[in-house]
């Protein structure tokens, strides 16, 4: 329960408006990697028209939040942190099913029953998908071409959409590269001559529609999805990495708002002894603030027409930044600003000029080795941050779930981590001190009892969100989740194995929202 002291000082604070829409009250809700779910449609990995299938599951329940991962376009590396654009949306998520014309045309609907046998594996294989998918893709904009120029919609977004000709330039090129970083491109490609970018434009126009369309679909197909989440009052988290890959189409095209002199990672900590190495260029900060932020502001405002609200992943990096030498190992990198008494003064501008460019209400995931100062601004400007948990401790023990701090979300896990279950298996000194906090008897496997019993308590701390992946709700089923816990998890920082970013629930969507006692248990929580 939320009192009025929590919403008078809200309303006090930079985000006031910002929470105007969703209400400062307990919100509940579910995390779903779109590439993890399968329904009947689907095409051999989570499509975007699939989640008005989860929309309906969240209302059944009881509940009102849907939390995505990052859905921009990726390369050979499935990661949504690691994306090819800030802005484009990967079409691995396009319904075909709902494509416009399918049913007139017999041969591209035959080609549909390619997809199925991908429905059947354990995990999502992307780049036999990714080939097959963008075949099929491009047959249908053969197929509909002709109708495009006369396409008000299709017209109107090319439009209201600049971005759309340097990712669509990018990714002709890339193509014609054979998908090659653009640091090894032909110098007068990789070093981009801004003067000759119309020359380009005309060179690959033609090519470059397909990418337009391709993004048209999936902005539509989204679009939709976002106008049933209002119909049916729930509200959809999206999610905004912070950092950005150094092969994107962002850094090629803007390298002046990129400082190339070191990489971004994460310092060592009690989660990963050598620190993380993620290899993504700095910001230029300076220039970025001469160009009035417009990089930032144009992804805020493109995420608008998608969602309620979004995630800022690693907050802190408005901060400060862990920074290595490209060379060098992640337990040799500094922070950048190297002062402490600047985090605060840096942190706080950047954080309100994400406020005042958009009407999206941010969440920071204020995970790791954070400054108290983060915790401190994130409260001043009524930003919630994030809280595990099996992280929530001291050197006395584990905090009450009613003295979390109000403006955070409470989860139970995160992608980036073991499932309950798994962290209850492995991390067994934890565990242990856990299971006497809670007053239960510490065992290997935890027993349904103690699956409810959790979950209930992460719907009901102090926080005002209360957010968990769907895996741990399936998890109270044998017949809805893997044995093994491994098989939930899905991506371990700092590694590249084949299990990250492809798992895919036990069982299909379908199941999942029929299975009626699971949805009776979801329900009892809110009790």
């Amino acid at each position: 329960m939320i009192d009025k002291n929590l919403k008078d000082y809200i309303n006090s604070t930079p985000a006031s408006n910002h929470w105007e829409k969703l209400g400062i009250k307990d919100h509940h809700g579910i995390t779903v990697p779109l590439f993890a779910i399968v329904c009947e449609k689907s095409s051999g990995i989570g499509e975007f028209l699939d989640l008005f299938e989860v929309i309906d599951f969240i209302k059944e329940i009881g509940f009102d939040t849907l939390q995505l991962l990052p859905l921009n376009e990726t390369g050979k590396d499935p990661s949504p942190y690691n994306a090819l654009s800030s802005l484009a949306l990967n079409p691995l998520h396009i319904s075909l099913h709902a494509l416009e014309s399918l049913d007139d045309n017999y041969e591209l609907k035959e080609k549909l029953k390619d997809f199925k046998i991908f429905n059947t594996y354990q995990r999502v294989h992307y780049l036999k998908l990714k080939k097959l998918k963008m075949d099929f893709l491009y047959d249908y904009y053969l197929y509909v071409f002709k109708t495009l120029k006369e396409n008000k919609e299709f017209n109107h977004f090319l439009q209201e959409n600049s971005w759309l000709e340097e990712y669509a330039l990018y990714r002709t090129i890339l193509e014609e590269q054979n998908d090659k970083h653009w640091d090894i491109w032909p110098d007068d490609l990789k070093n981009l001559n801004k003067k000759n970018i119309p020359s380009l434009i005309e060179k690959y126009h033609d090519k470059m529609h397909f990418y337009f369309f391709l993004q048209y679909l999936a902005f539509s197909q989204l679009q939709s999805v976002k106008k049933y989440a209002d119909e049916n009052n729930i509200f959809i988290l999206g999610d905004v990495p912070i950092l950005i890959s150094p092969y994107s189409c962002d850094v090629w095209f803007n390298r002046e708002i990129f400082d190339f002199t070191y990489v971004a990672g994460a310092p060592p900590d009690s989660y990963s002894l050598y620190g993380q190495k993620w290899g993504f260029p700095l910001f230029n900060w300076k220039k970025l603030e001469e160009n009035n932020y417009s990089w930032w502001k144009r992804r805020l405002k493109t995420i608008e027409s998608l969602y309620h609200m979004y995630r800022i992943d690693h907050v802190v990096g408005f901060f400060r930044l862990w920074s290595i030498d490209p060379n060098s190992d992640a337990t040799e990198g500094r922070f950048i600003p190297r002062d402490p008494t600047s985090w605060k003064k840096e942190g706080t501008k950047r954080l309100k000029m994400m406020l005042h460019s958009s009407k999206l209400l941010p969440i920071a995931e204020d995970l790791g080795l954070i400054p108290k100062i983060v915790y401190k601004t994130l409260k001043e400007l009524g930003i919630c941050g994030t809280k595990v948990i099996p992280w929530e401790r001291t050197a006395f023990g584990y905090i009450k779930f009613n003295n979390y701090e109000p403006l955070s979300v409470t989860t139970i896990s995160t992608h980036d981590s073991d499932t309950f279950e798994g962290w209850w298996e492995t991390a067994v000194q934890y565990a242990t001190k856990f299971a006497k906090f809670k007053r239960w008897q510490y065992s290997y496997k935890l027993s349904y009892h103690q699956r409810k019993e959790l979950l209930y308590d992460s719907h009901h701390t102090s926080s005002i969100f209360h957010i968990n992946l769907l895996q741990e709700y399936l998890a109270l089923y044998p017949e809805l989740s893997y044995p093994d816990p491994d098989d939930e998890r899905i991506n371990i920082p700092g590694t590249m194995l084949p299990t990250n970013w492809s798992y895919k629930y036990k069982v299909s969507f379908d199941k999942i929202k029929s299975h009626q006692k699971l949805k009776e248990d979801l329900k009892d929580l809110l009790k």
